[in-house]
């Protein structure tokens, strides 16, 4: 082989293997403009889409949930203040016997007692009978009065007051004839007359007896318990942010599932002592109804003040209980909020401006400072 025929050959290959580099690196140049343009449509295809809602301030009346069971506003244990024994009456003392207010409960036999009673006034008008000859000489002045006093005596009936005594020589010689004595215990004895008979208070129940007709009885047995069934009371834990919108005379409207009724009550009173494990104070609401028992579950609702400049949003959209994530040029911020209440699964919150487009779609994955797709929904 010539010496031209050498050099032509290297030529050839030397402009093969430059064409060949030049064809890589464009294929490499081509293969990363590529790869570069497909990561731009990627990143943008993996934007989240969220949903904003941008919200408007408002006045929502405060309505504040309760719960509780009712319990007897007059549930009274019934004890005998005298001794006898018990006569039967119209009613048997028998747990769930319905009474009326002023029906005779208990008759405790006292003919013992009204016979000692009798006599102890016969030996009253016997004592003032014997003095009568001392006074008058000793006072004249007061006979007259005592004699009046001993002609209209029945010892059949309650005892009238004593003459007036015009001198303490009167007082002294009256005193020293035992005769104030005599007096007052007679009436003790005619006031625990009235205890022989327990009449109801009001209209009732009897949820527990004690006794039994013919069973003997003394001053402090426990006869029984009756409750008033006209009026009932609940006792509902309020907490202490609500508290200060509740007032008393306040009317609440309350309702029975089981029964599927409703019953209007009013707040009685207020109390001042707080739950150390709730952190709430009981309200104590007045209610009415044929229907109710003691024991029964109510819920309630009571329309209490009215909350200006709030927004209502869907509880699960606070974070960390003071936040809530709003979107700015396509990026999520945090913002922090003052929540006002909480009823069910509504917040109520201030703090939010009518430009603010607030994410209302769930929350789960995103995080403060993500970019995402926000999608404008109409309040």
């Amino acid at each position: 082989m010539n010496k031209g025929t050498r050099k032509t050959i290297i030529s050839l290959l030397l402009s093969f293997v430059i064409l060949a580099i030049g064809g890589i690196a464009y294929q490499k140049t081509s293969s990363q403009k590529q790869s570069t343009l497909d990561s731009a449509f990627k990143k943008k295809d993996l934007l989240r889409a969220v949903e904003t809602t941008r919200y408007t301030a408002g006045s929502v009346v405060n309505n504040i949930e309760l719960d509780g069971r009712l319990s007897a506003y007059e549930k009274i244990d019934l004890f005998s203040e005298v001794q006898g024994q018990l006569q039967s009456t119209s009613k048997p003392f028998k747990e769930g016997t319905y009474f009326k207010e002023g029906d005779l409960l208990f008759d405790i036999d006292g003919e013992n007692a009204r016979l000692n009673l009798l006599a102890q006034r016969s030996a009253l008008f016997t004592s003032i009978a014997q003095l009568m000859p001392d006074l008058k000489f000793d006072h004249p002045a007061a006979f007259d009065k005592w004699k009046r006093y001993l002609d209209e005596f029945d010892e059949k009936r309650s005892l009238r007051p004593l003459p007036d005594v015009s001198s303490d020589s009167e007082k002294y010689f009256i005193a020293g004839k035992n005769i104030f004595n005599q007096f007052y215990s007679i009436k003790s004895m005619e006031n625990q007359q009235g205890k022989y008979q327990i009449y109801a208070p009001f209209n009732g129940v009897v949820t527990q007896a004690n006794t039994f007709t013919g069973q003997l009885v003394s001053p402090g047995a426990r006869l029984g318990t009756i409750m008033n069934t006209g009026r009932y009371e609940l006792s509902a834990p309020i907490s202490m942010a609500d508290i200060s919108s509740i007032k008393v005379g306040q009317k609440v409207t309350l309702e029975s599932s089981e029964l599927g009724k409703n019953f209007e009550g009013k707040v009685s009173r207020i109390s001042r002592v707080i739950d150390p494990t709730t952190q709430n104070l009981p309200v104590y609401i007045s209610v009415y109804g044929k229907d109710l028992r003691d024991g029964m579950y109510l819920k309630g609702r009571l329309a209490a003040n009215t909350l200006e400049e709030v927004i209502a949003i869907d509880k699960d959209q606070l974070v960390d209980q003071r936040y809530v994530y709003v979107v700015e040029d396509s990026t999520i911020v945090k913002k922090q909020v003052e929540v006002i209440k909480k009823e069910g699964s509504v917040a109520y919150i201030r703090g939010l401006a009518q430009e603010d487009a607030m994410i209302t779609s769930p929350l789960t994955g995103l995080f403060e400072g993500q970019k995402v797709e926000a999608k404008a929904q109409k309040q």
